[in-house]
């Protein structure tokens, strides 16, 4: 008879399981990454609406999508299928997901009006159906093995294979836009014609339908690969709202969901602004770099250049936690990119190699974020059964994710305001000295100050190393 929690032996999973898994977050980060790095961008200067009619849209759709987040985490728990509670979800939901990703990168003929309209509709059923996959596959994440160190590495690979999807997205994107569009490699995208506004519209169209059918392939080969092995007791029934008031009194989950939404927040602030940085501020629009024979965005290869720091980064991770554990582990890493936005500052236009430098430094802090935050969850989901006995992983999975959404809407609606508030004005040669200082404030500053001040009340979270082994060996005591 199969045990309905925790084994007493760490489950060691397979380098297949784990890649197959990883596999499943290259899949998220086609959406995911296209959208925190091109998504105002194109809606500002391809699509055609304002910078704040898309940050306010940011704002209420993500906000209300993080609170379905909470919904879906129940519904996850509460199914139970051949395949387990969470799986399914990524053999149901990834082509509904996939078609409504197309349709978001559509330019239709309508007006301004009409453009918000279809705005609205399309992100909005996007952010539902990349919900109705990413919770439950998250979630997957705590159920695949109990032990620690293989937890952590599990949440690397993870993290590694998502900055694959993304390398992909930041390597290929312009490029692709310019080449299945019919335009020039570099095709000056300050002063778009109206012709190359049509050709800039179907490049982005026929690029997104290249990545979904990519994300399908890899959330079809996560679903194959992977196995759920711990299962709440098999007489465990639960309502929602008894799941919810133990999530808020689990203190070391609050931490964590107060830092998520902190992180997030920058994270769009900061990534979502690097293409305005670039174009405005470096002047790198127009600009090649020859690579294998191939004129090269100046741009794109900034943006690979974060991708290619992070990968690196998430691939240390458990060397990094077993020498001082998760908590300072994590802590670190928010310095770390504390530090580096804040160089950012001091750095002149014409200094593109110190760009790429400390923007590859900031990601490889961040990879290491990234994967500590993940493993992390799972030890407040470990923890939440150690005190409530009930386990609710799909719950907490999810209501992390809704402070991400929270994020993504804040940080979305924050950079539609600054960059209006600073004089921002779209598809123009030149930005005025105010609009360019506006820019370079939301790629150093403004989130250096937010990481170093989440670094500081980060310091209030209890599950050390030490406390997670007394958890784990109690949870495999109590039902041997």
């Amino acid at each position: 008879m199969q045990n309905p929690v925790l084994e007493a032996q760490p489950t060691k999973l397979t380098f297949l399981e784990k890649f197959g898994f990883g596999l499943g977050d290259t899949a998220s980060n086609f959406v995911w990454g296209t959208l925190g790095y091109f998504l105002m961008y194109y809606y500002t200067e391809i699509f055609g609406i304002s910078a704040l009619a898309a940050g306010t849209l940011f704002l209420f759709t993500r906000s209300c999508d993080g609170v379905v987040d909470f919904f879906m985490g129940a519904i996850a728990d509460r199914t139970n299928t051949k395949w387990g509670k969470f799986r399914p979800y990524l053999l149901w939901m990834c082509v509904p997901l996939a078609v409504v990703f197309v349709l978001t990168f559509t330019t239709p003929s309508f007006s301004m009006q009409g453009k918000i309209v279809y705005a609205w509709i399309t992100y909005s059923l996007l952010m539902i159906f990349y919900t109705a996959i990413n919770i439950p596959y998250a979630a997957l994440s705590g159920v695949m093995t109990n032990d620690p160190l293989d937890r952590t590495s599990l949440n690397s690979f993870r993290m590694a294979c998502a900055r694959i999807g993304g390398l992909i997205v930041t390597a290929s994107t312009l490029p692709l836009i310019a080449y299945l569009g019919g335009l020039p490699q570099d095709f000056d995208k300050a002063a778009l014609t109206p012709e190359q506004h049509i050709l800039a519209s179907h490049g982005y169209q026929l690029t997104i339908a290249l990545f979904s059918v990519i994300a399908v392939v890899c959330f079809l080969t996560t679903f194959a690969t992977t196995k759920e092995r711990i299962h709440p007791p098999a007489a465990q029934k639960t309502k929602l709202l008894d799941d919810l008031k133990n999530l808020f009194r689990n203190k070391h989950w609050v931490i964590i969901f107060i830092a998520s939404l902190t992180v997030m927040t920058l994270i769009i602030v900061r990534d979502g602004t690097l293409l305005y940085y670039a174009k405005y501020y470096v002047g790198m629009s127009g600009r090649t770099i020859d690579f294998l024979g191939y004129k090269y965005p100046m741009e794109s290869f900034l943006l690979v250049a974060g991708n290619l720091g992070f990968i690196p980064g998430a691939m240390c991770t458990r060397f990094l936690v077993k020498l001082i554990g998760k908590k300072y582990s994590y802590m670190l890493t928010l310095i770390g990119i504390s530090l580096t936005c804040a160089a950012f500052y001091w750095i002149e236009p014409g200094q593109t190699r110190p760009i790429f430098f400390f923007h590859a430094l900031n990601n490889f802090f961040g990879g290491l974020n990234a994967a500590l935050y993940f493993a992390m969850i799972a030890d407040t989901a470990d923890f939440s059964e150690w005190k409530f006995n009930v386990r609710t992983t799909g719950i907490i999975f999810s209501a992390t994710t809704c402070s991400q959404k929270v994020g993504l809407g804040i940080g979305g609606f924050v950079s539609g305001l600054v960059l209006t508030g600073y004089g921002y004005q779209a598809d123009v040669a030149t930005q005025t000295q105010q609009a360019r200082h506006g820019i370079l404030l939301m790629v150093s500053l403004i989130p250096a100050v937010g990481y170093f001040l989440i670094a500081c009340l980060f310091n209030l979270y209890g599950l050390d190393e030490k406390f997670c082994h007394v958890i784990r060996e109690d949870l495999a005591k109590r039902h041997l």
